[in-house]
C-alpha cells in the first residue's frame, strides 16, 4: 500500500514539473530585438498611464477614494483642473458630485500628500478649490480640526491643522481672489437664479467673517501645540482681513468696468459683498482697502471714474444709508478725532476738509438718495456728533451746489434741534456744540446763495425763541453757544453798528472767535489727487509712529582691555620701554613699611563664578534702564524674561525721575503710553498690572494736558480687552486724584484681599483671560471704598447724634490735642486738579462715552459689560470729588454728569454692582454742591428725579429694616448710600422750602 501511494506521489510531482517546464519554455520562446526593445518599454509606460486615467468623473472619485500613488493621483488632479470632463461635468460647479470629489481631496489626499506635491500639482489642487463649494469646504474643515479635545489622544491633528493653513494661504493669496471665484462660477453656471444663488452663498462665507473665525481658532490651536509651527496668517486678524477683502472687491470693481466681466452684474456682485462686510467690525480697514486702489487706478486712468458711481447705483435702498454712515465715519477718522481736538481749529483742517470733499462730492452726485442721505446725517444731531469737524465741513461743501431750498431745509432742522428746550436741557454738550458749528456753516452757505432767506429766518420767530431759550437756559455752555450763534447770524444779516452783541468777556476769547468764523469759512471741492495725497499721509503717519517707536541703536562705544572708554579717544598708553633701561636700586627697608600697609579686604563672591561650568556663566546681564528709548525696548522685548522684568519693575520710577529732567518723557510720552496699554504678560510677572497701572499714571502726569484726553479716548476706540479698558480708566482716576493731592491716601490704601478658596481658582495663564479684570480695578476700587466710607461716616455720627439727643445733659466734652489743632491750621496744598478737571478729564470721557453709545447701543462693551461701566463711573466720581468745590465751571459739570447718572437708571436696576455705582457717584455730587441754594435754582428737576427715584430703590431693597452695623454684603452697601443720598436731598428740599415760606437758608 505505501509503495503505491509513493508512486502516486511521484507521478503527480513530474506532472507538475513537466506541467511547469512547458509553461516556462512556452513564454520564453518569444524573440525580442534590441533595437524595438526602448519603444516597446515606452508603449507600455504609455498604456499604464492610459490606464490610470479617469474616464468620468464618477471614475476619478473612485481612484481618489481607492488610496491612488502620487503618480495617479497628479494625472486624476491635472484632469479635475483642466476640466476634462467637460461640457457634462465641471468641477466648480455647484453639485453633489463635485461636493464628493471636493470632500475626498481635503479629509483623504490632503494629509497625505500636501508635503509630497510639486508646485505644479498644488497649483492644481488650488484651482479645483477656487469655488464657492471647495471654500466652503476648506473653512468647515478648519472649524472641525479646531473644535477637536485637545491633547495626547489628538495624534496628528495640529499637523493636520497646518497643511489645511497653508492651503489656505495658497487659496486666499492675492488681489484676484473674488475675480477668480466669479469668474469659475460663470464659466460652470450657465442659469442666472443658480449663479445668483451660489454667489449669495459666497457672499455669506466671505462677510461674515466665518473666515477669520476658522483661521484664527485654527491658529490657536496650532499655537498650544508646542512641537507645532508657530505661523501667523494676516487673515487671522480682523482689520487686516476686511483690508484684504476690500482690496479684491475693488479688483472686482475694476475688471467689471474694463467689461472683463459681465458689467452691471458685476458690479451688482461687488455691492452685495460690501454690504454684508461692513457688519464684519472694522468699516474703516474695508473702505479704505476698497477706495486707496480705486482712487490710484483712476489718478492713472486705468479705470474710468464712473467706477465708483457705478458701484454706488447698484447699492440698495435701504443699504444706501448704512454705508454712507460708516463712509462718513471713515473720512471722519482720517481727520481729527473728537469736537475737543484742537486739530479742528487748524488751518489744515481747511486743507483736509477740500480732500475729503473730492470723494464725499462723487458720491452725493450719483444719486438723490445718497445726496438726502448725507443731509439727514447733518442733520441728526447723534449722528453728527460722531463726525469731526473737518468731516462735516467737507460733506457742506460737497453739497454746496445744491438747490437754495435743499439749504433752507437743512437750516430749518437744525435750528428746530438747536433750540429745543428738551434739546437745550438733557443733550449731551458734544451733540449741542457739533450742531452749533454745523448750524454756522450752513447759514454762511445760504447767505452767499441766498441772503434774504438768511434774513427771514433770523427774523423768524424760531430763532428769536431759541436764543432767548438759551440764555434762560441754567448750563453756562448752553446759554455760551446761544449767543455766539445769534452774533454770528447778526453779523450776517444786520447793518453794521446793529449787530447783535453781549460784551462779556467769554465772547472775547479765542474759541469764541473761531465760532464766529466759521459762517465765513468758503471752501472749494479738492481733487482726488488731493484725497489719495491725504490717503497717503496718514498711511506714512501711522508708519512712522511705528518706526519711532523703535529703538534707535547708539554708536558703539569704545572698547580698550575689555572696558568702554567715555570721552574722546585718548593716545595709546606706552607699554614697551624706548631708550636706554636704568634700573635703580634701593635698600631693602620692607621690615619697616609693611607695618603701614593695610590689605584690601576680601571681594563679595559672585554667585555666578562660583560655577563650575564656565560656559554657564552670564556675562551679559541685564541692568535697569536708563533712557526712555531703553525701556520702551525692554517692555516690547518678549524673549528675554530678565529685560523684561527690569523694564516693569522699573518703568514708573524713571519716568517719574526723567518727568522734570528735559523733554524726553514728554517728547515719547504717547509712543510708552501705545506700549503700556498693548502690554501683555508674557512671563507671567508678579504684580503685572500694578506695575503696568502705576506706569501709566507717570506718563499720565508727565503732560497731564495732552495724555489725558489721549488716554480717555483710548478707553473707548482700539481693540482693547476689558482688563486693559478697566486699566486705562484707573489710571485716569489715580492720577487725578494725585494731581489733586490724594497721592498718601491712594498709596496706603490695602490691596484687596482674595477670599476664594485656592481650589476655585484657574491656573494663572487662564484666569487673565477667563477671569473678571478684578486686578486691574483693585487700587481704584479701595479708593473709591475709603471715599465711601469718608462720605457716610458724618451722616452716620449726625443719626446717632439725633438718636441720643435724650443724653445731652451727660455728654461729655472732648478736647483737641495740639497736634491736631495745629494739622488745621497748616494751608492746604494748592488743588491743581481743580482747574483742568473739565478739559483734561471729563468732557473727554463723557463726550467719548455718549458717542460710544450713539454708535453702538446696546452693542458697546460699556453696555454689555457692567464691570467697565462701573469702572467708568467710579473714575468720573473720584476725579469729580479729588477736584473739590473749588472746580472751574462746577456747575456745568455737575449738570453733565447728573444727566449721565440719570440716564443709567434702568440699567442700575438690572445689576447691583452698577446700582452700587451709580449711588456712590450721586453721593458724590450732593457732597460737592454745598451750596443749597444754587443747587435748587440750578438743578431743581434732577434734584426731584433723584429723590423720587432712590426713593424707590430704597424701597425695594428692604430699605425699611435697620442697617446693620459693619455689613460687607453688596446689598447693605447700596442701602447705606440710597440711606445717604435720601438724608443729603431732603437737607436740600426742606431748606428750599423753608425759603418760600420766609425763613432763611441758615
Amino acid at each position: 500500500m505505501a509503495n503505491i501511494l509513493g508512486a502516486a506521489k511521484a507521478i503527480r510531482t513530474n506532472e507538475q514539473k513537466a506541467e511547469g517546464d512547458s509553461m516556462l519554455t512556452a513564454v520564453k520562446s518569444t524573440n525580442i530585438k534590441k533595437d524595438r526593445q526602448p519603444k516597446n518599454v515606452e508603449t507600455q509606460q504609455t498604456k499604464q498611464q492610459e490606464a490610470s486615467r479617469a474616464s468620468s468623473p464618477e471614475d476619478a472619485l473612485q481612484i481618489l477614494r481607492s488610496r491612488p500613488d502620487l503618480e495617479v493621483f497628479a494625472t486624476t488632479l491635472t484632469q479635475l483642473s483642466t476640466h476634462a470632463f467637460q461640457p457634462s461635468f465641471n468641477i466648480h460647479a455647484p453639485g453633489p458630485l463635485q461636493a464628493q470629489i471636493i470632500s475626498t481631496l481635503l479629509n483623504n489626499i490632503l494629509p497625505d500628500f500636501w508635503h509630497v506635491l510639486s508646485p505644479h500639482d498644488v497649483g492644481s489642487l488650488v484651482a479645483c478649490l477656487s469655488n464657492v463649494a471647495g471654500l466652503n469646504a476648506v473653512v468647515a474643515r478648519l472649524r472641525l480640526l479646531g473644535s477637536q479635545r485637545q491633547g495626547p489622544e489628538r495624534g496628528g491633528n495640529a499637523d493636520q491643522i497646518e497643511d489645511v493653513l497653508e492651503l489656505c494661504d495658497r487659496l486666499f493669496e492675492g488681489e484676484s481672489v473674488l475675480v477668480r471665484i466669479r469668474r469659475n462660477l460663470h464659466a460652470s453656471v450657465s442659469e442666472p437664479l443658480k449663479r445668483e444663488l451660489t454667489w449669495k452663498e459666497f457672499v455669506n462665507l466671505v462677510g461674515s467673517g466665518r473666515v477669520t473665525a476658522a483661521i484664527a481658532q485654527a491658529e490657536d490651536v496650532v499655537r498650544t501645540n508646542e512641537g507645532a509651527n508657530q505661523r501667523s496668517n494676516l487673515l487671522a486678524k480682523g482689520g487686516q482681513y476686511a483690508s484684504w477683502l476690500g482690496r479684491n472687491i475693488a479688483t472686482l470693481i475694476e475688471q467689471s468696468a474694463s467689461k472683463d466681466c459681465s458689467g452691471l452684474e458685476a458690479m451688482s456682485s461687488a455691492t452685495q459683498i460690501i454690504i454684508k462686510s461692513l457688519n464684519i467690525g472694522y468699516p474703516g480697514e474695508l473702505l479704505r482697502g476698497l477706495f486707496e486702489p480705486l482712487v490710484q487706478h483712476i489718478l492713472g486712468k486705468e479705470v474710468p471714474i464712473d467706477a465708483i458711481q457705478d458701484m454706488l447705483r447698484q447699492l440698495i435702498a435701504y443699504s444706501k444709508r448704512t454705508f454712507v454712515e460708516h463712509l462718513l465715519r471713515w473720512l471722519s477718522s482720517l481727520t481729527s478725532a473728537g469736537n475737543h481736538s484742537s486739530t479742528q481749529k487748524s488751518p489744515k483742517s481747511g486743507d483736509d476738509a477740500s480732500a475729503l470733499a473730492a470723494l464725499v462730492s462723487l458720491v452725493a452726485s450719483t444719486d438723490t438718495t445718497l445726496e438726502q442721505n448725507i443731509k439727514s446725517f447733518l442733520a441728526d444731531p447723534t449722528l453728527s456728533s460722531l463726525l469731526s469737524f473737518p468731516c462735516r465741513r467737507a460733506c457742506l461743501v460737497a453739497l454746496s451746489d445744491s438747490a437754495s431750498e435743499d439749504f433752507i431745509s437743512l437750516l430749518e432742522k437744525l435750528m428746530s434741534s438747536f433750540n429745543d428746550q428738551l434739546f437745550i436741557s438733557h443733550a449731551p454738550i458734544i451733540q449741542q456744540e457739533s450742531l452749533a458749528q454745523t448750524l454756522l456753516l450752513v447759514a454762511g452757505y445760504l447767505h452767499r446763495k441766498m441772503p434774504m432767506a438768511l434774513l427771514m429766518t433770523a427774523r423768524s420767530s424760531n430763532h428769536m425763541r431759541g436764543v432767548s431759550n438759551r440764555l434762560d437756559s441754567s448750563n453756562a455752555k448752553a446759554r455760551w453757544l446761544g449767543m455766539v450763534v445769534g452774533t454770528a447770524i447778526s453779523s450776517l444779516v444786520d447793518k453794521e453798528g446793529t449787530e447783535m452783541s453781549f460784551g462779556t468777556e467769554d465772547m472775547q476769547t479765542d474759541e469764541a472767535r473761531w465760532y464766529l468764523g466759521l459762517v465765513k469759512l468758503h471752501d472749494k471741492i479738492g481733487q482726488l489727487q488731493d484725497f489719495s495725497a491725504l490717503l497717503q499721509s496718514q498711511e506714512g503717519q501711522s508708519k512712522t509712529h511705528k518706526s519711532s517707536v523703535e529703538v534707535k541703536r547708539l554708536e558703539p562705544m569704545p572698547v580698550i582691555n575689555g572696558k568702554p572708554v567715555f570721552g574722546p579717544p585718548r593716545p595709546p598708553a606706552q607699554t614697551e620701554v624706548v631708550g636706554e633701561k636704568v634700573t635703580e636700586l634701593l635698600e631693602d627697608d620692607s621690615d619697616e613699611d609693611d607695618d603701614d600697609l593695610k590689605p584690601y579686604a576680601k571681594p563679595d563672591s559672585d554667585p555666578e563664578d562660583s560655577d563650575e561650568d564656565a560656559t554657564l556663566v552670564n556675562r551679559n546681564k541685564a541692568r535697569p534702564p536708563v533712557y526712555i528709548r531703553d525701556l520702551m525696548s525692554m517692555l516690547r522685548d518678549d524673549t528675554n524674561h530678565d529685560r523684561f522684568q527690569l523694564g516693569i519693575k522699573h518703568a514708573a520710577s524713571l519716568i517719574r525721575r526723567k518727568m522734570s529732567f528735559g523733554a524726553e518723557v514728554r517728547d515719547h510720552a504717547e509712543e510708552i503710553a501705545v506700549i503700556l496699554c498693548n502690554l501683555h504678560d508674557p512671563f507671567e510677572t508678579e504684580d503685572f498690572d500694578e506695575l503696568r497701572l502705576q506706569a501709566l499714571i507717570a506718563v499720565n502726569l508727565s503732560s497731564i494736558e495732552q495724555m489725558a484726553p489721549w488716554l480717555s479716548k483710548q478707553a473707548f476706540v482700539g481693540d482693547y480687552s476689558m482688563a486693559q479698558r478697566c486699566i486705562i480708566l484707573s489710571a485716569l482716576g489715580l492720577s487725578g486724584r494725585e494731581l489733586a493731592g490724594f497721592k498718601n491716601e491712594d498709596s496706603l490704601n490695602p490691596s484687596l484681599g482674595n477670599t476664594e478658596f485656592p481650589s476655585k481658582r484657574l491656573p494663572p495663564h487662564l484666569r487673565s483671560v477667563y477671569s473678571a479684570p478684578t486686578g486691574s480695578t483693585k487700587r481704584l476700587e479701595a479708593a473709591s471704598q475709603d471715599m465711601e466710607q469718608r462720605l457716610i461716616k458724618p451722616l452716620a455720627l449726625q443719626a446717632a447724634d439725633q438718636s441720643t439727643s435724650h443724653l445731652n445733659a451727660v455728654k461729655v466734652r472732648t478736647f483737641s490735642s495740639r497736634m491736631e489743632v495745629e494739622r488745621t491750621k497748616r494751608k492746604p496744598a494748592a488743588n491743581a486738579l481743580a482747574k483742568i478737571l473739565g478739559a483734561a478729564f471729563f468732557y473727554p470721557l463723557a463726550n467719548h462715552y455718549q458717542q460710544e453709545l450713539a454708535a453702538y447701543g446696546s452693542a458697546s462693551v460699556f453696555a454689555s459689560m457692567p464691570i467697565v461701566l462701573v469702572t467708568f463711573l467710579k473714575t468720573l466720581a473720584l476725579l469729580f470729588h479729588a477736584s473739590g468745590p473749588a472746580t472751574l465751571s462746577l456747575s456745568e459739570i455737575s449738570g453733565e454728569f447728573w444727566d449721565l447718572l440719570l440716564s443709567l437708571r434702568v440699567q442700575a436696576l438690572a445689576d447691583i454692582s452698577v446700582l452700587h455705582a451709580v449711588l456712590f457717584s450721586l453721593l458724590t455730587l450732593l457732597e460737592l454742591n454745598a451750596d443749597k441754594r444754587r443747587l435748587v435754582d440750578e438743578h431743581p428737576k434732577r434734584l426731584m428725579e433723584t429723590q423720587q427715584w432712590v426713593d424707590l430703590v430704597f424701597e425695594r431693597m428692604g430699605g425699611g429694616g435697620l442697617i446693620r452695623e459693619g455689613g460687607n454684603d453688596e446689598e447693605t452697601k447700596v442701602k447705606t448710600l440710597a440711606a445717604a443720598i435720601l438724608v443729603k436731598a431732603r437737607e436740600v428740599i426742606e431748606a428750599y422750602q423753608k425759603e418760600l415760606v420766609g425763613y432763611s437758608f441758615d
